[in-house]
């Protein structure tokens, strides 16, 4: 394919990039020299990709500016808290050596959560520090903090927050920001292409880095583009990867442009923004869960194309999953059990397709207890 008219190029999908990634490299880079950045499967489909250093360097400066937004600075501390495995844990020596100091969100209890404020409490003393966080993360917070009020966190010196992942709920927002004293920003981003846009002018509008990307939102039955105000899909051109060229890349999100003014000049941004809205789910104690331990586990299982997990009763669950043959069940429910409790019961259930919803996603996380 060549051209200059972006729109004569074929829309890509995961599913496409998974199964012909051999034919989307550069003849110009050694697949063993890049970097593989692997996305856990928030839109209930696992997927990897590679980058070459250059483009590395350019994410590296994305989170740069965009945390600036927050007020930080290089040097500063970050506290990351998510979801920890192997594939994505540092040691401690990494941690302190970039000073990003990663805590583990597996276990929302108010205990759990005690807990992590404790360790933000400790991080952040002396100059403080910015947290980025998952959206649901940040709810098991709020709603921890109607319960018991804001006192756990009073000595936390944190100047700026940051959720990803998820829809950040205004009250959510507003619960950070009177807890910890700071303004708290929402982030669009994933792991194969970088930072697509935050919000800055209103809650969950991102304005979107038209530095590094060329976004479009298409239709959701035609690669026509979308209207100002339809919801549709939106589709990535990554203007930095030259090793594994992304180019009209559908990331599996729905959206719709809208209008604002920003620095007093009219321009478009991401809106009613349909991605990654997943259900709460309890391990079999009753403890509240972070979603992300079950995406995370799904990384190593590269032979399941979507996965669907649900929790059906308090310790009954079924994961729902498209594959081959080459993945190993046993592995897959020792992962599983090691996150829920070796005392549930989990059935692995093989379907041809998860149901897209009406907005184009796929529910990765099920709570059919609570319906």
């Amino acid at each position: 394919m060549s051209g200059t008219n972006l729109a004569d190029w074929p829309v890509v999908s995961k599913k496409e990039l998974r199964e012909n990634k051999a034919s989307h490299l550069s003849s110009l880079y050694e697949a063993e020299n890049l970097i593989s950045m692997s996305t856990s499967g928030s839109t209930g489909t696992p997927f990897s990709c590679l980058q070459d250093i250059n483009k590395k360097k350019h994410v590296n400066a994305e989170v740069i500016y965009y945390s600036g937004k927050t007020g930080y600075k290089i040097g500063q501390r970050i506290i990351y808290i998510r979801s920890l495995v192997k594939k994505v844990a540092k040691s401690p020596i990494q941690q302190f050596l970039s000073n990003i100091y990663q805590l583990n969100s597996k276990d929302l209890s108010d205990k759990g959560i005690e807990e992590l404020f404790r360790q933000i409490k400790k991080l952040s003393s002396g100059s403080g520090a910015m947290v980025l966080s998952y959206a649901s993360t940040l709810d098991a917070f709020r709603k921890y903090f109607e319960k018991h009020g804001f006192d756990a966190v009073k000595d936390c010196k944190i100047f700026g927050i940051i959720s990803g992942s998820e829809m950040l709920y205004d009250v959510t927002r507003e619960s950070m920001e009177r807890a910890f004293g700071c303004k708290c920003f929402s982030r669009y981003s994933n792991e194969e292409n970088g930072i697509l846009g935050q919000d800055e002018v209103e809650n969950n509008i991102f304005l979107t880095n038209n530095v590094s990307y060329v976004v479009e939102i298409l239709k959701f039955d035609s690669d026509e583009p979308a209207s100002v105000g339809e919801v549709g899909r939106i589709v990535v051109t990554d203007l930095y990867n030259y090793a594994m060229p992304m180019i009209r890349y559908d990331t599996g999100d729905a959206g719709a442009w809208v209008e604002v003014i920003y620095n007093g000049k009219k321009r478009l941004a991401i809106g009613n923004f349909a991605g990654r809205a997943v259900d709460i789910i309890f391990d079999c104690d009753g403890n509240q869960i972070s979603p992300h331990m079950i995406t995370n586990g799904m990384w190593k299982f590269e032979g399941i194309s979507q996965f669907q997990f649900v929790q059906k009763q308090k310790n009954d669950y079924e994961m729902r999953i498209c594959a081959g043959s080459n993945y190993d069940e046993a592995e897959l429910l020792e992962v599983l059990h090691s996150i829920v409790g070796e005392n549930a019961h989990i059935k692995i259930k093989k379907v041809d397709e998860i149901p897209i919803l009406s907005s184009g996603k796929r529910r990765y996380i099920v709570n059919e207890m609570l319906k």
